[in-house]
This record gives C-alpha cells, sequence and structure tokens, in this order.
C-alpha cells in the first residue's frame, strides 16, 4: 500500500512538473512572438542599406550591413526601424568586425539617430567588444550604439544621409545665381542622371577663355560627410568674397555626385556593376567613369582644366580631414610646389583640417589622380573628410564640414589669386 501512494506521488509531482514546464514553454514562445511583432523595419528608401534586423534576447536590436557588388567593402548602414513600445533603443551591428574600416575606427564612430528622417543626432553609448558569456570566446567584436532619442520609429545611419533628393533640392536653391549652370554630365549603368554644376564670372571679360577647376565627390557613394563640404565650396564660390575673387580667374565644373547608382542602392564603395569608380581610369568599366573623362577631354583635349579637388571621406582615428597627395618625387618641381603651398594654407585656414600630416596616394595607375597625372598632366588634390573627429579632435557636424569647405575655397583663393 505505501508502495503504491509512493508511486501515485511521484506520478502526480511528475505530471506537476511537466505541466509546469509546458506553461513556461508556451510563455516563452509567447514572449517571443510578443518580440517578433515588436519590431518592424525598413531599408526601402533612397541609400537605405541593411539586413536581418531583429530584436534580441538582451533587448536590442541587432542588424548587418549586407554585401554589395564588387567586393566585401561594406560599411554604410541606413534603416527604419518601428517598435510598439516607445524606448531608448540600443542596436548592435553583428557584423562589424568585417566592415571597411574596423578596430579602432569603430571605437570613434558615432552613427546618427533621428526620430523623422530629417532631423539628425549623434548617437551615445558606443562599445566595440566581444559579447559576454563563454560561448561568444571565440567570436569577433560588435559595435554597440544607442540612440539618445526616445520614439516609436526611429531612423539610424552611419552618417547623416545625403541622397539624391537632397542633392536635387541643394540645387535647385542655387540654379538661378548669376554665372550658374546646371545640367547633365552623362547617364549612370542603370540610366540615372549625373548632375553637372558650372560656377562662371557672371561679367566676364570679352574673349577671355578661363581655366577650369574640377571638383568631383562620391565616387563612393556611402562618403557623405564629402557631399556636406562641396555644399560649403559651392555656397563659398557663390558668397564669399574668396569664392568671387576666383571666379574672377577660374570657371568651375562641379561633379557633386558621380556615383548616383550607389547612393540610390545604399552602397558603400561600388557602382551598380561592382566597379570601384575611383580605380576604374585603366579599363573604364564603368559609364561614370567614362562620362567624366569625355567631359574632361572636351573637343578631344584636355587643355582647360587647371585642378581637380576630388572629395572623399574616411574615419581614420589618427587624423581629422586630411590631404591624400601625390609624393613629390612624381610630381615636376612646380607641381611639388604647388601641392606645399596647397597644404600649409588649408592647415591654417580651418581647425579641424590637417595639411601637416598626409597620407600618399598609392601607386597605382588605375586611380584617379595618379591617372589624370601621368595621362594628362593634370593635378588633383584629395580631401578625406573625416566621418567622426577633426584635426583638432572636435567633434565633425554637418556645421563643420560645411565650413570646412568654405575653408577650401579661401585656401584655393590665397595661392591661386592673392591679393
Amino acid at each position: 500500500m505505501n508502495s503504491l501512494i509512493k508511486k501515485r506521488s511521484i506520478l502526480l509531482i511528475f505530471c506537476c512538473l511537466l505541466l509546469v514546464l509546458v506553461v513556461f514553454s508556451a510563455r516563452l514562445m509567447a514572449i517571443e512572438n510578443e518580440k517578433g511583432d515588436a519590431l518592424e523595419w525598413s531599408a526601402d528608401f533612397e541609400q537605405g542599406r541593411a539586413a536581418n534586423v531583429h530584436l534580441r534576447k538582451d533587448g536590442a536590436i541587432g542588424f548587418s550591413i549586407p554585401s554589395e557588388p564588387g567586393g566585401d567593402e561594406y560599411l554604410w548602414f541606413f534603416f527604419r526601424v518601428a517598435m510598439k513600445n516607445q524606448q531608448r533603443a540600443e542596436f548592435v551591428l553583428e557584423n562589424a568586425a568585417g566592415a571597411h574600416q574596423t578596430g579602432k575606427r569603430w571605437k570613434i564612430t558615432k552613427p546618427f539617430a533621428s526620430t523623422d528622417g530629417r532631423n539628425w543626432i549623434r548617437t551615445t553609448g558606443i562599445s566595440y567588444a566581444k559579447e559576454s558569456g563563454l560561448g561568444n570566446l571565440l567570436s569577433p567584436p560588435v559595435f554597440r550604439f544607442q540612440s539618445p532619442v526616445s520614439a516609436d520609429t526611429l531612423w539610424v545611419a552611419y552618417f547623416q544621409p545625403y541622397t539624391i533628393s537632397d542633392l536635387e533640392s541643394f540645387l535647385s536653391g542655387i540654379e538661378k545665381y548669376p554665372g550658374v549652370v546646371i545640367s547633365i554630365l552623362g547617364r549612370s549603368e542603370e540610366n540615372r542622371d549625373i548632375p553637372l554644376l558650372r560656377i562662371a564670372n557672371p561679367e566676364p571679360a570679352e574673349g577671355a577663355e578661363k581655366q577650369t577647376i574640377w571638383v568631383v565627390c562620391r565616387e563612393h557613394p556611402g562618403e557623405t560627410p564629402a557631399s556636406f563640404v562641396c555644399e560649403g565650396m559651392i555656397r563659398a564660390l557663390l558668397d564669399h568674397p574668396a569664392g568671387k575673387r576666383l571666379r574672377s580667374a577660374f570657371s568651375f565644373a562641379i561633379v557633386p555626385m558621380l556615383n548616383v547608382d550607389g547612393v540610390a542602392h545604399g552602397y558603400y564603395y561600388h557602382n551598380a556593376r561592382g566597379v570601384n569608380l575611383a580605380r576604374d581610369w585603366v579599363d573604364f568599366k564603368s559609364a561614370e567613369v567614362r562620362a567624366l573623362r569625355a567631359a574632361l577631354l572636351e573637343n578631344g583635349r584636355m587643355d582647360t582644366p587647371r585642378l581637380m579637388l576630388n572629395l572623399h571621406s574616411s574615419n581614420d582615428p589618427g587624423k581629422g580631414h586630411f590631404f591624400l597627395i601625390i609624393p613629390s618625387d612624381r610630381l615636376k618641381p612646380e607641381d611639388a610646389e604647388f601641392q606645399r603651398t596647397i597644404l600649409e594654407a588649408g592647415d591654417r585656414n580651418h581647425p579641424q583640417l590637417q595639411g601637416h600630416s598626409t597620407v600618399k596616394l598609392l601607386d597605382l595607375p588605375s586611380i584617379t589622380g595618379n591617372a589624370l597625372y601621368r595621362q594628362y598632366d593634370l593635378y588633383s588634390i584629395y580631401l578625406e573628410s573625416n566621418y567622426s573627429r577633426g584635426a583638432d579632435g572636435s567633434l565633425v557636424t554637418v556645421e563643420s564640414l560645411r565650413a570646412v569647405g568654405a575653408a577650401l575655397v579661401q585656401t584655393l583663393a590665397e595661392v591661386l589669386t592673392p591679393e
């Protein structure tokens, strides 16, 4: 009898434990379902880029950056996430270790967040480290950041976006300035218009034929800080005394967004066919570079360009906005001296500019600056504007980037048109 009672008691305990386990499992499934339903996301808009956006067990929002045609260089992300419960969201970039700029570069990176997709603010709570737990000992580090604002819907981006629509809006605001002509450089691989902005003196001297200074921006579509620098240059050329002085001696041809397809798709480094436009001056695989070359070789000759400025962006933790240079021993003496004076003037014209600590342009014939100098005797100077910090250690803002663009105009004026 006692044995039977004992067996029944054990069976009852087992049934109770089984019931608890079933209830607990059902609750876990309900929680997971709630998590799944609590988050919706999209990157289906201009320059949008993200993959595998999900709510993690630790409550953070995990995501990855997808690959793009042409190679494994990825960095740009931009997506919108909607949450049922308004909260200050934490984000985890789970494939940060494989990105184009890794390690110490992530430690100075502060992405942007927005509650409306128009007004942007830097994120906080930055970290680049392995996740805790024994199971993550062999896993690569992840990049975490927190939104400083709360909202049911948030936009997040590696840097404040600058889309084709943003460019069109900017150009529409300056098209009526005297001396401004907006046209089309050519068409992209996907048949998009590549804008070309020409700025000349509205009152040129009769019979005067000026040399042209070219400005090329967004060969790499994810380098959005360069577009704000370009805006600052354009505004200074139109409104600043130094810009007006330059326009009395030179005309300007500005390509504010060469890689329009890459921008539309949210790529970081390549065009729609997977071509790196900054290294396509030997094979000319891309429609975009072929269009730029045709414009430079107007009437089959390259006799009017004086100089090219090529605007890029980097996240080098040891530098601010720095210049890429052609080493002096690869330049004619007069061009080496011109380069030296440009760097000195740039160094003193804005605290975020770094002209005293440069980086040498790789000696590859397919790079834009090398090809133009070797084949056509056209000197190019590159500015790598930093996503995060200036030469003085200060935080980069959209306003400071525009100011750097104006400082470039001042620098050119001092060197090319001294008073």
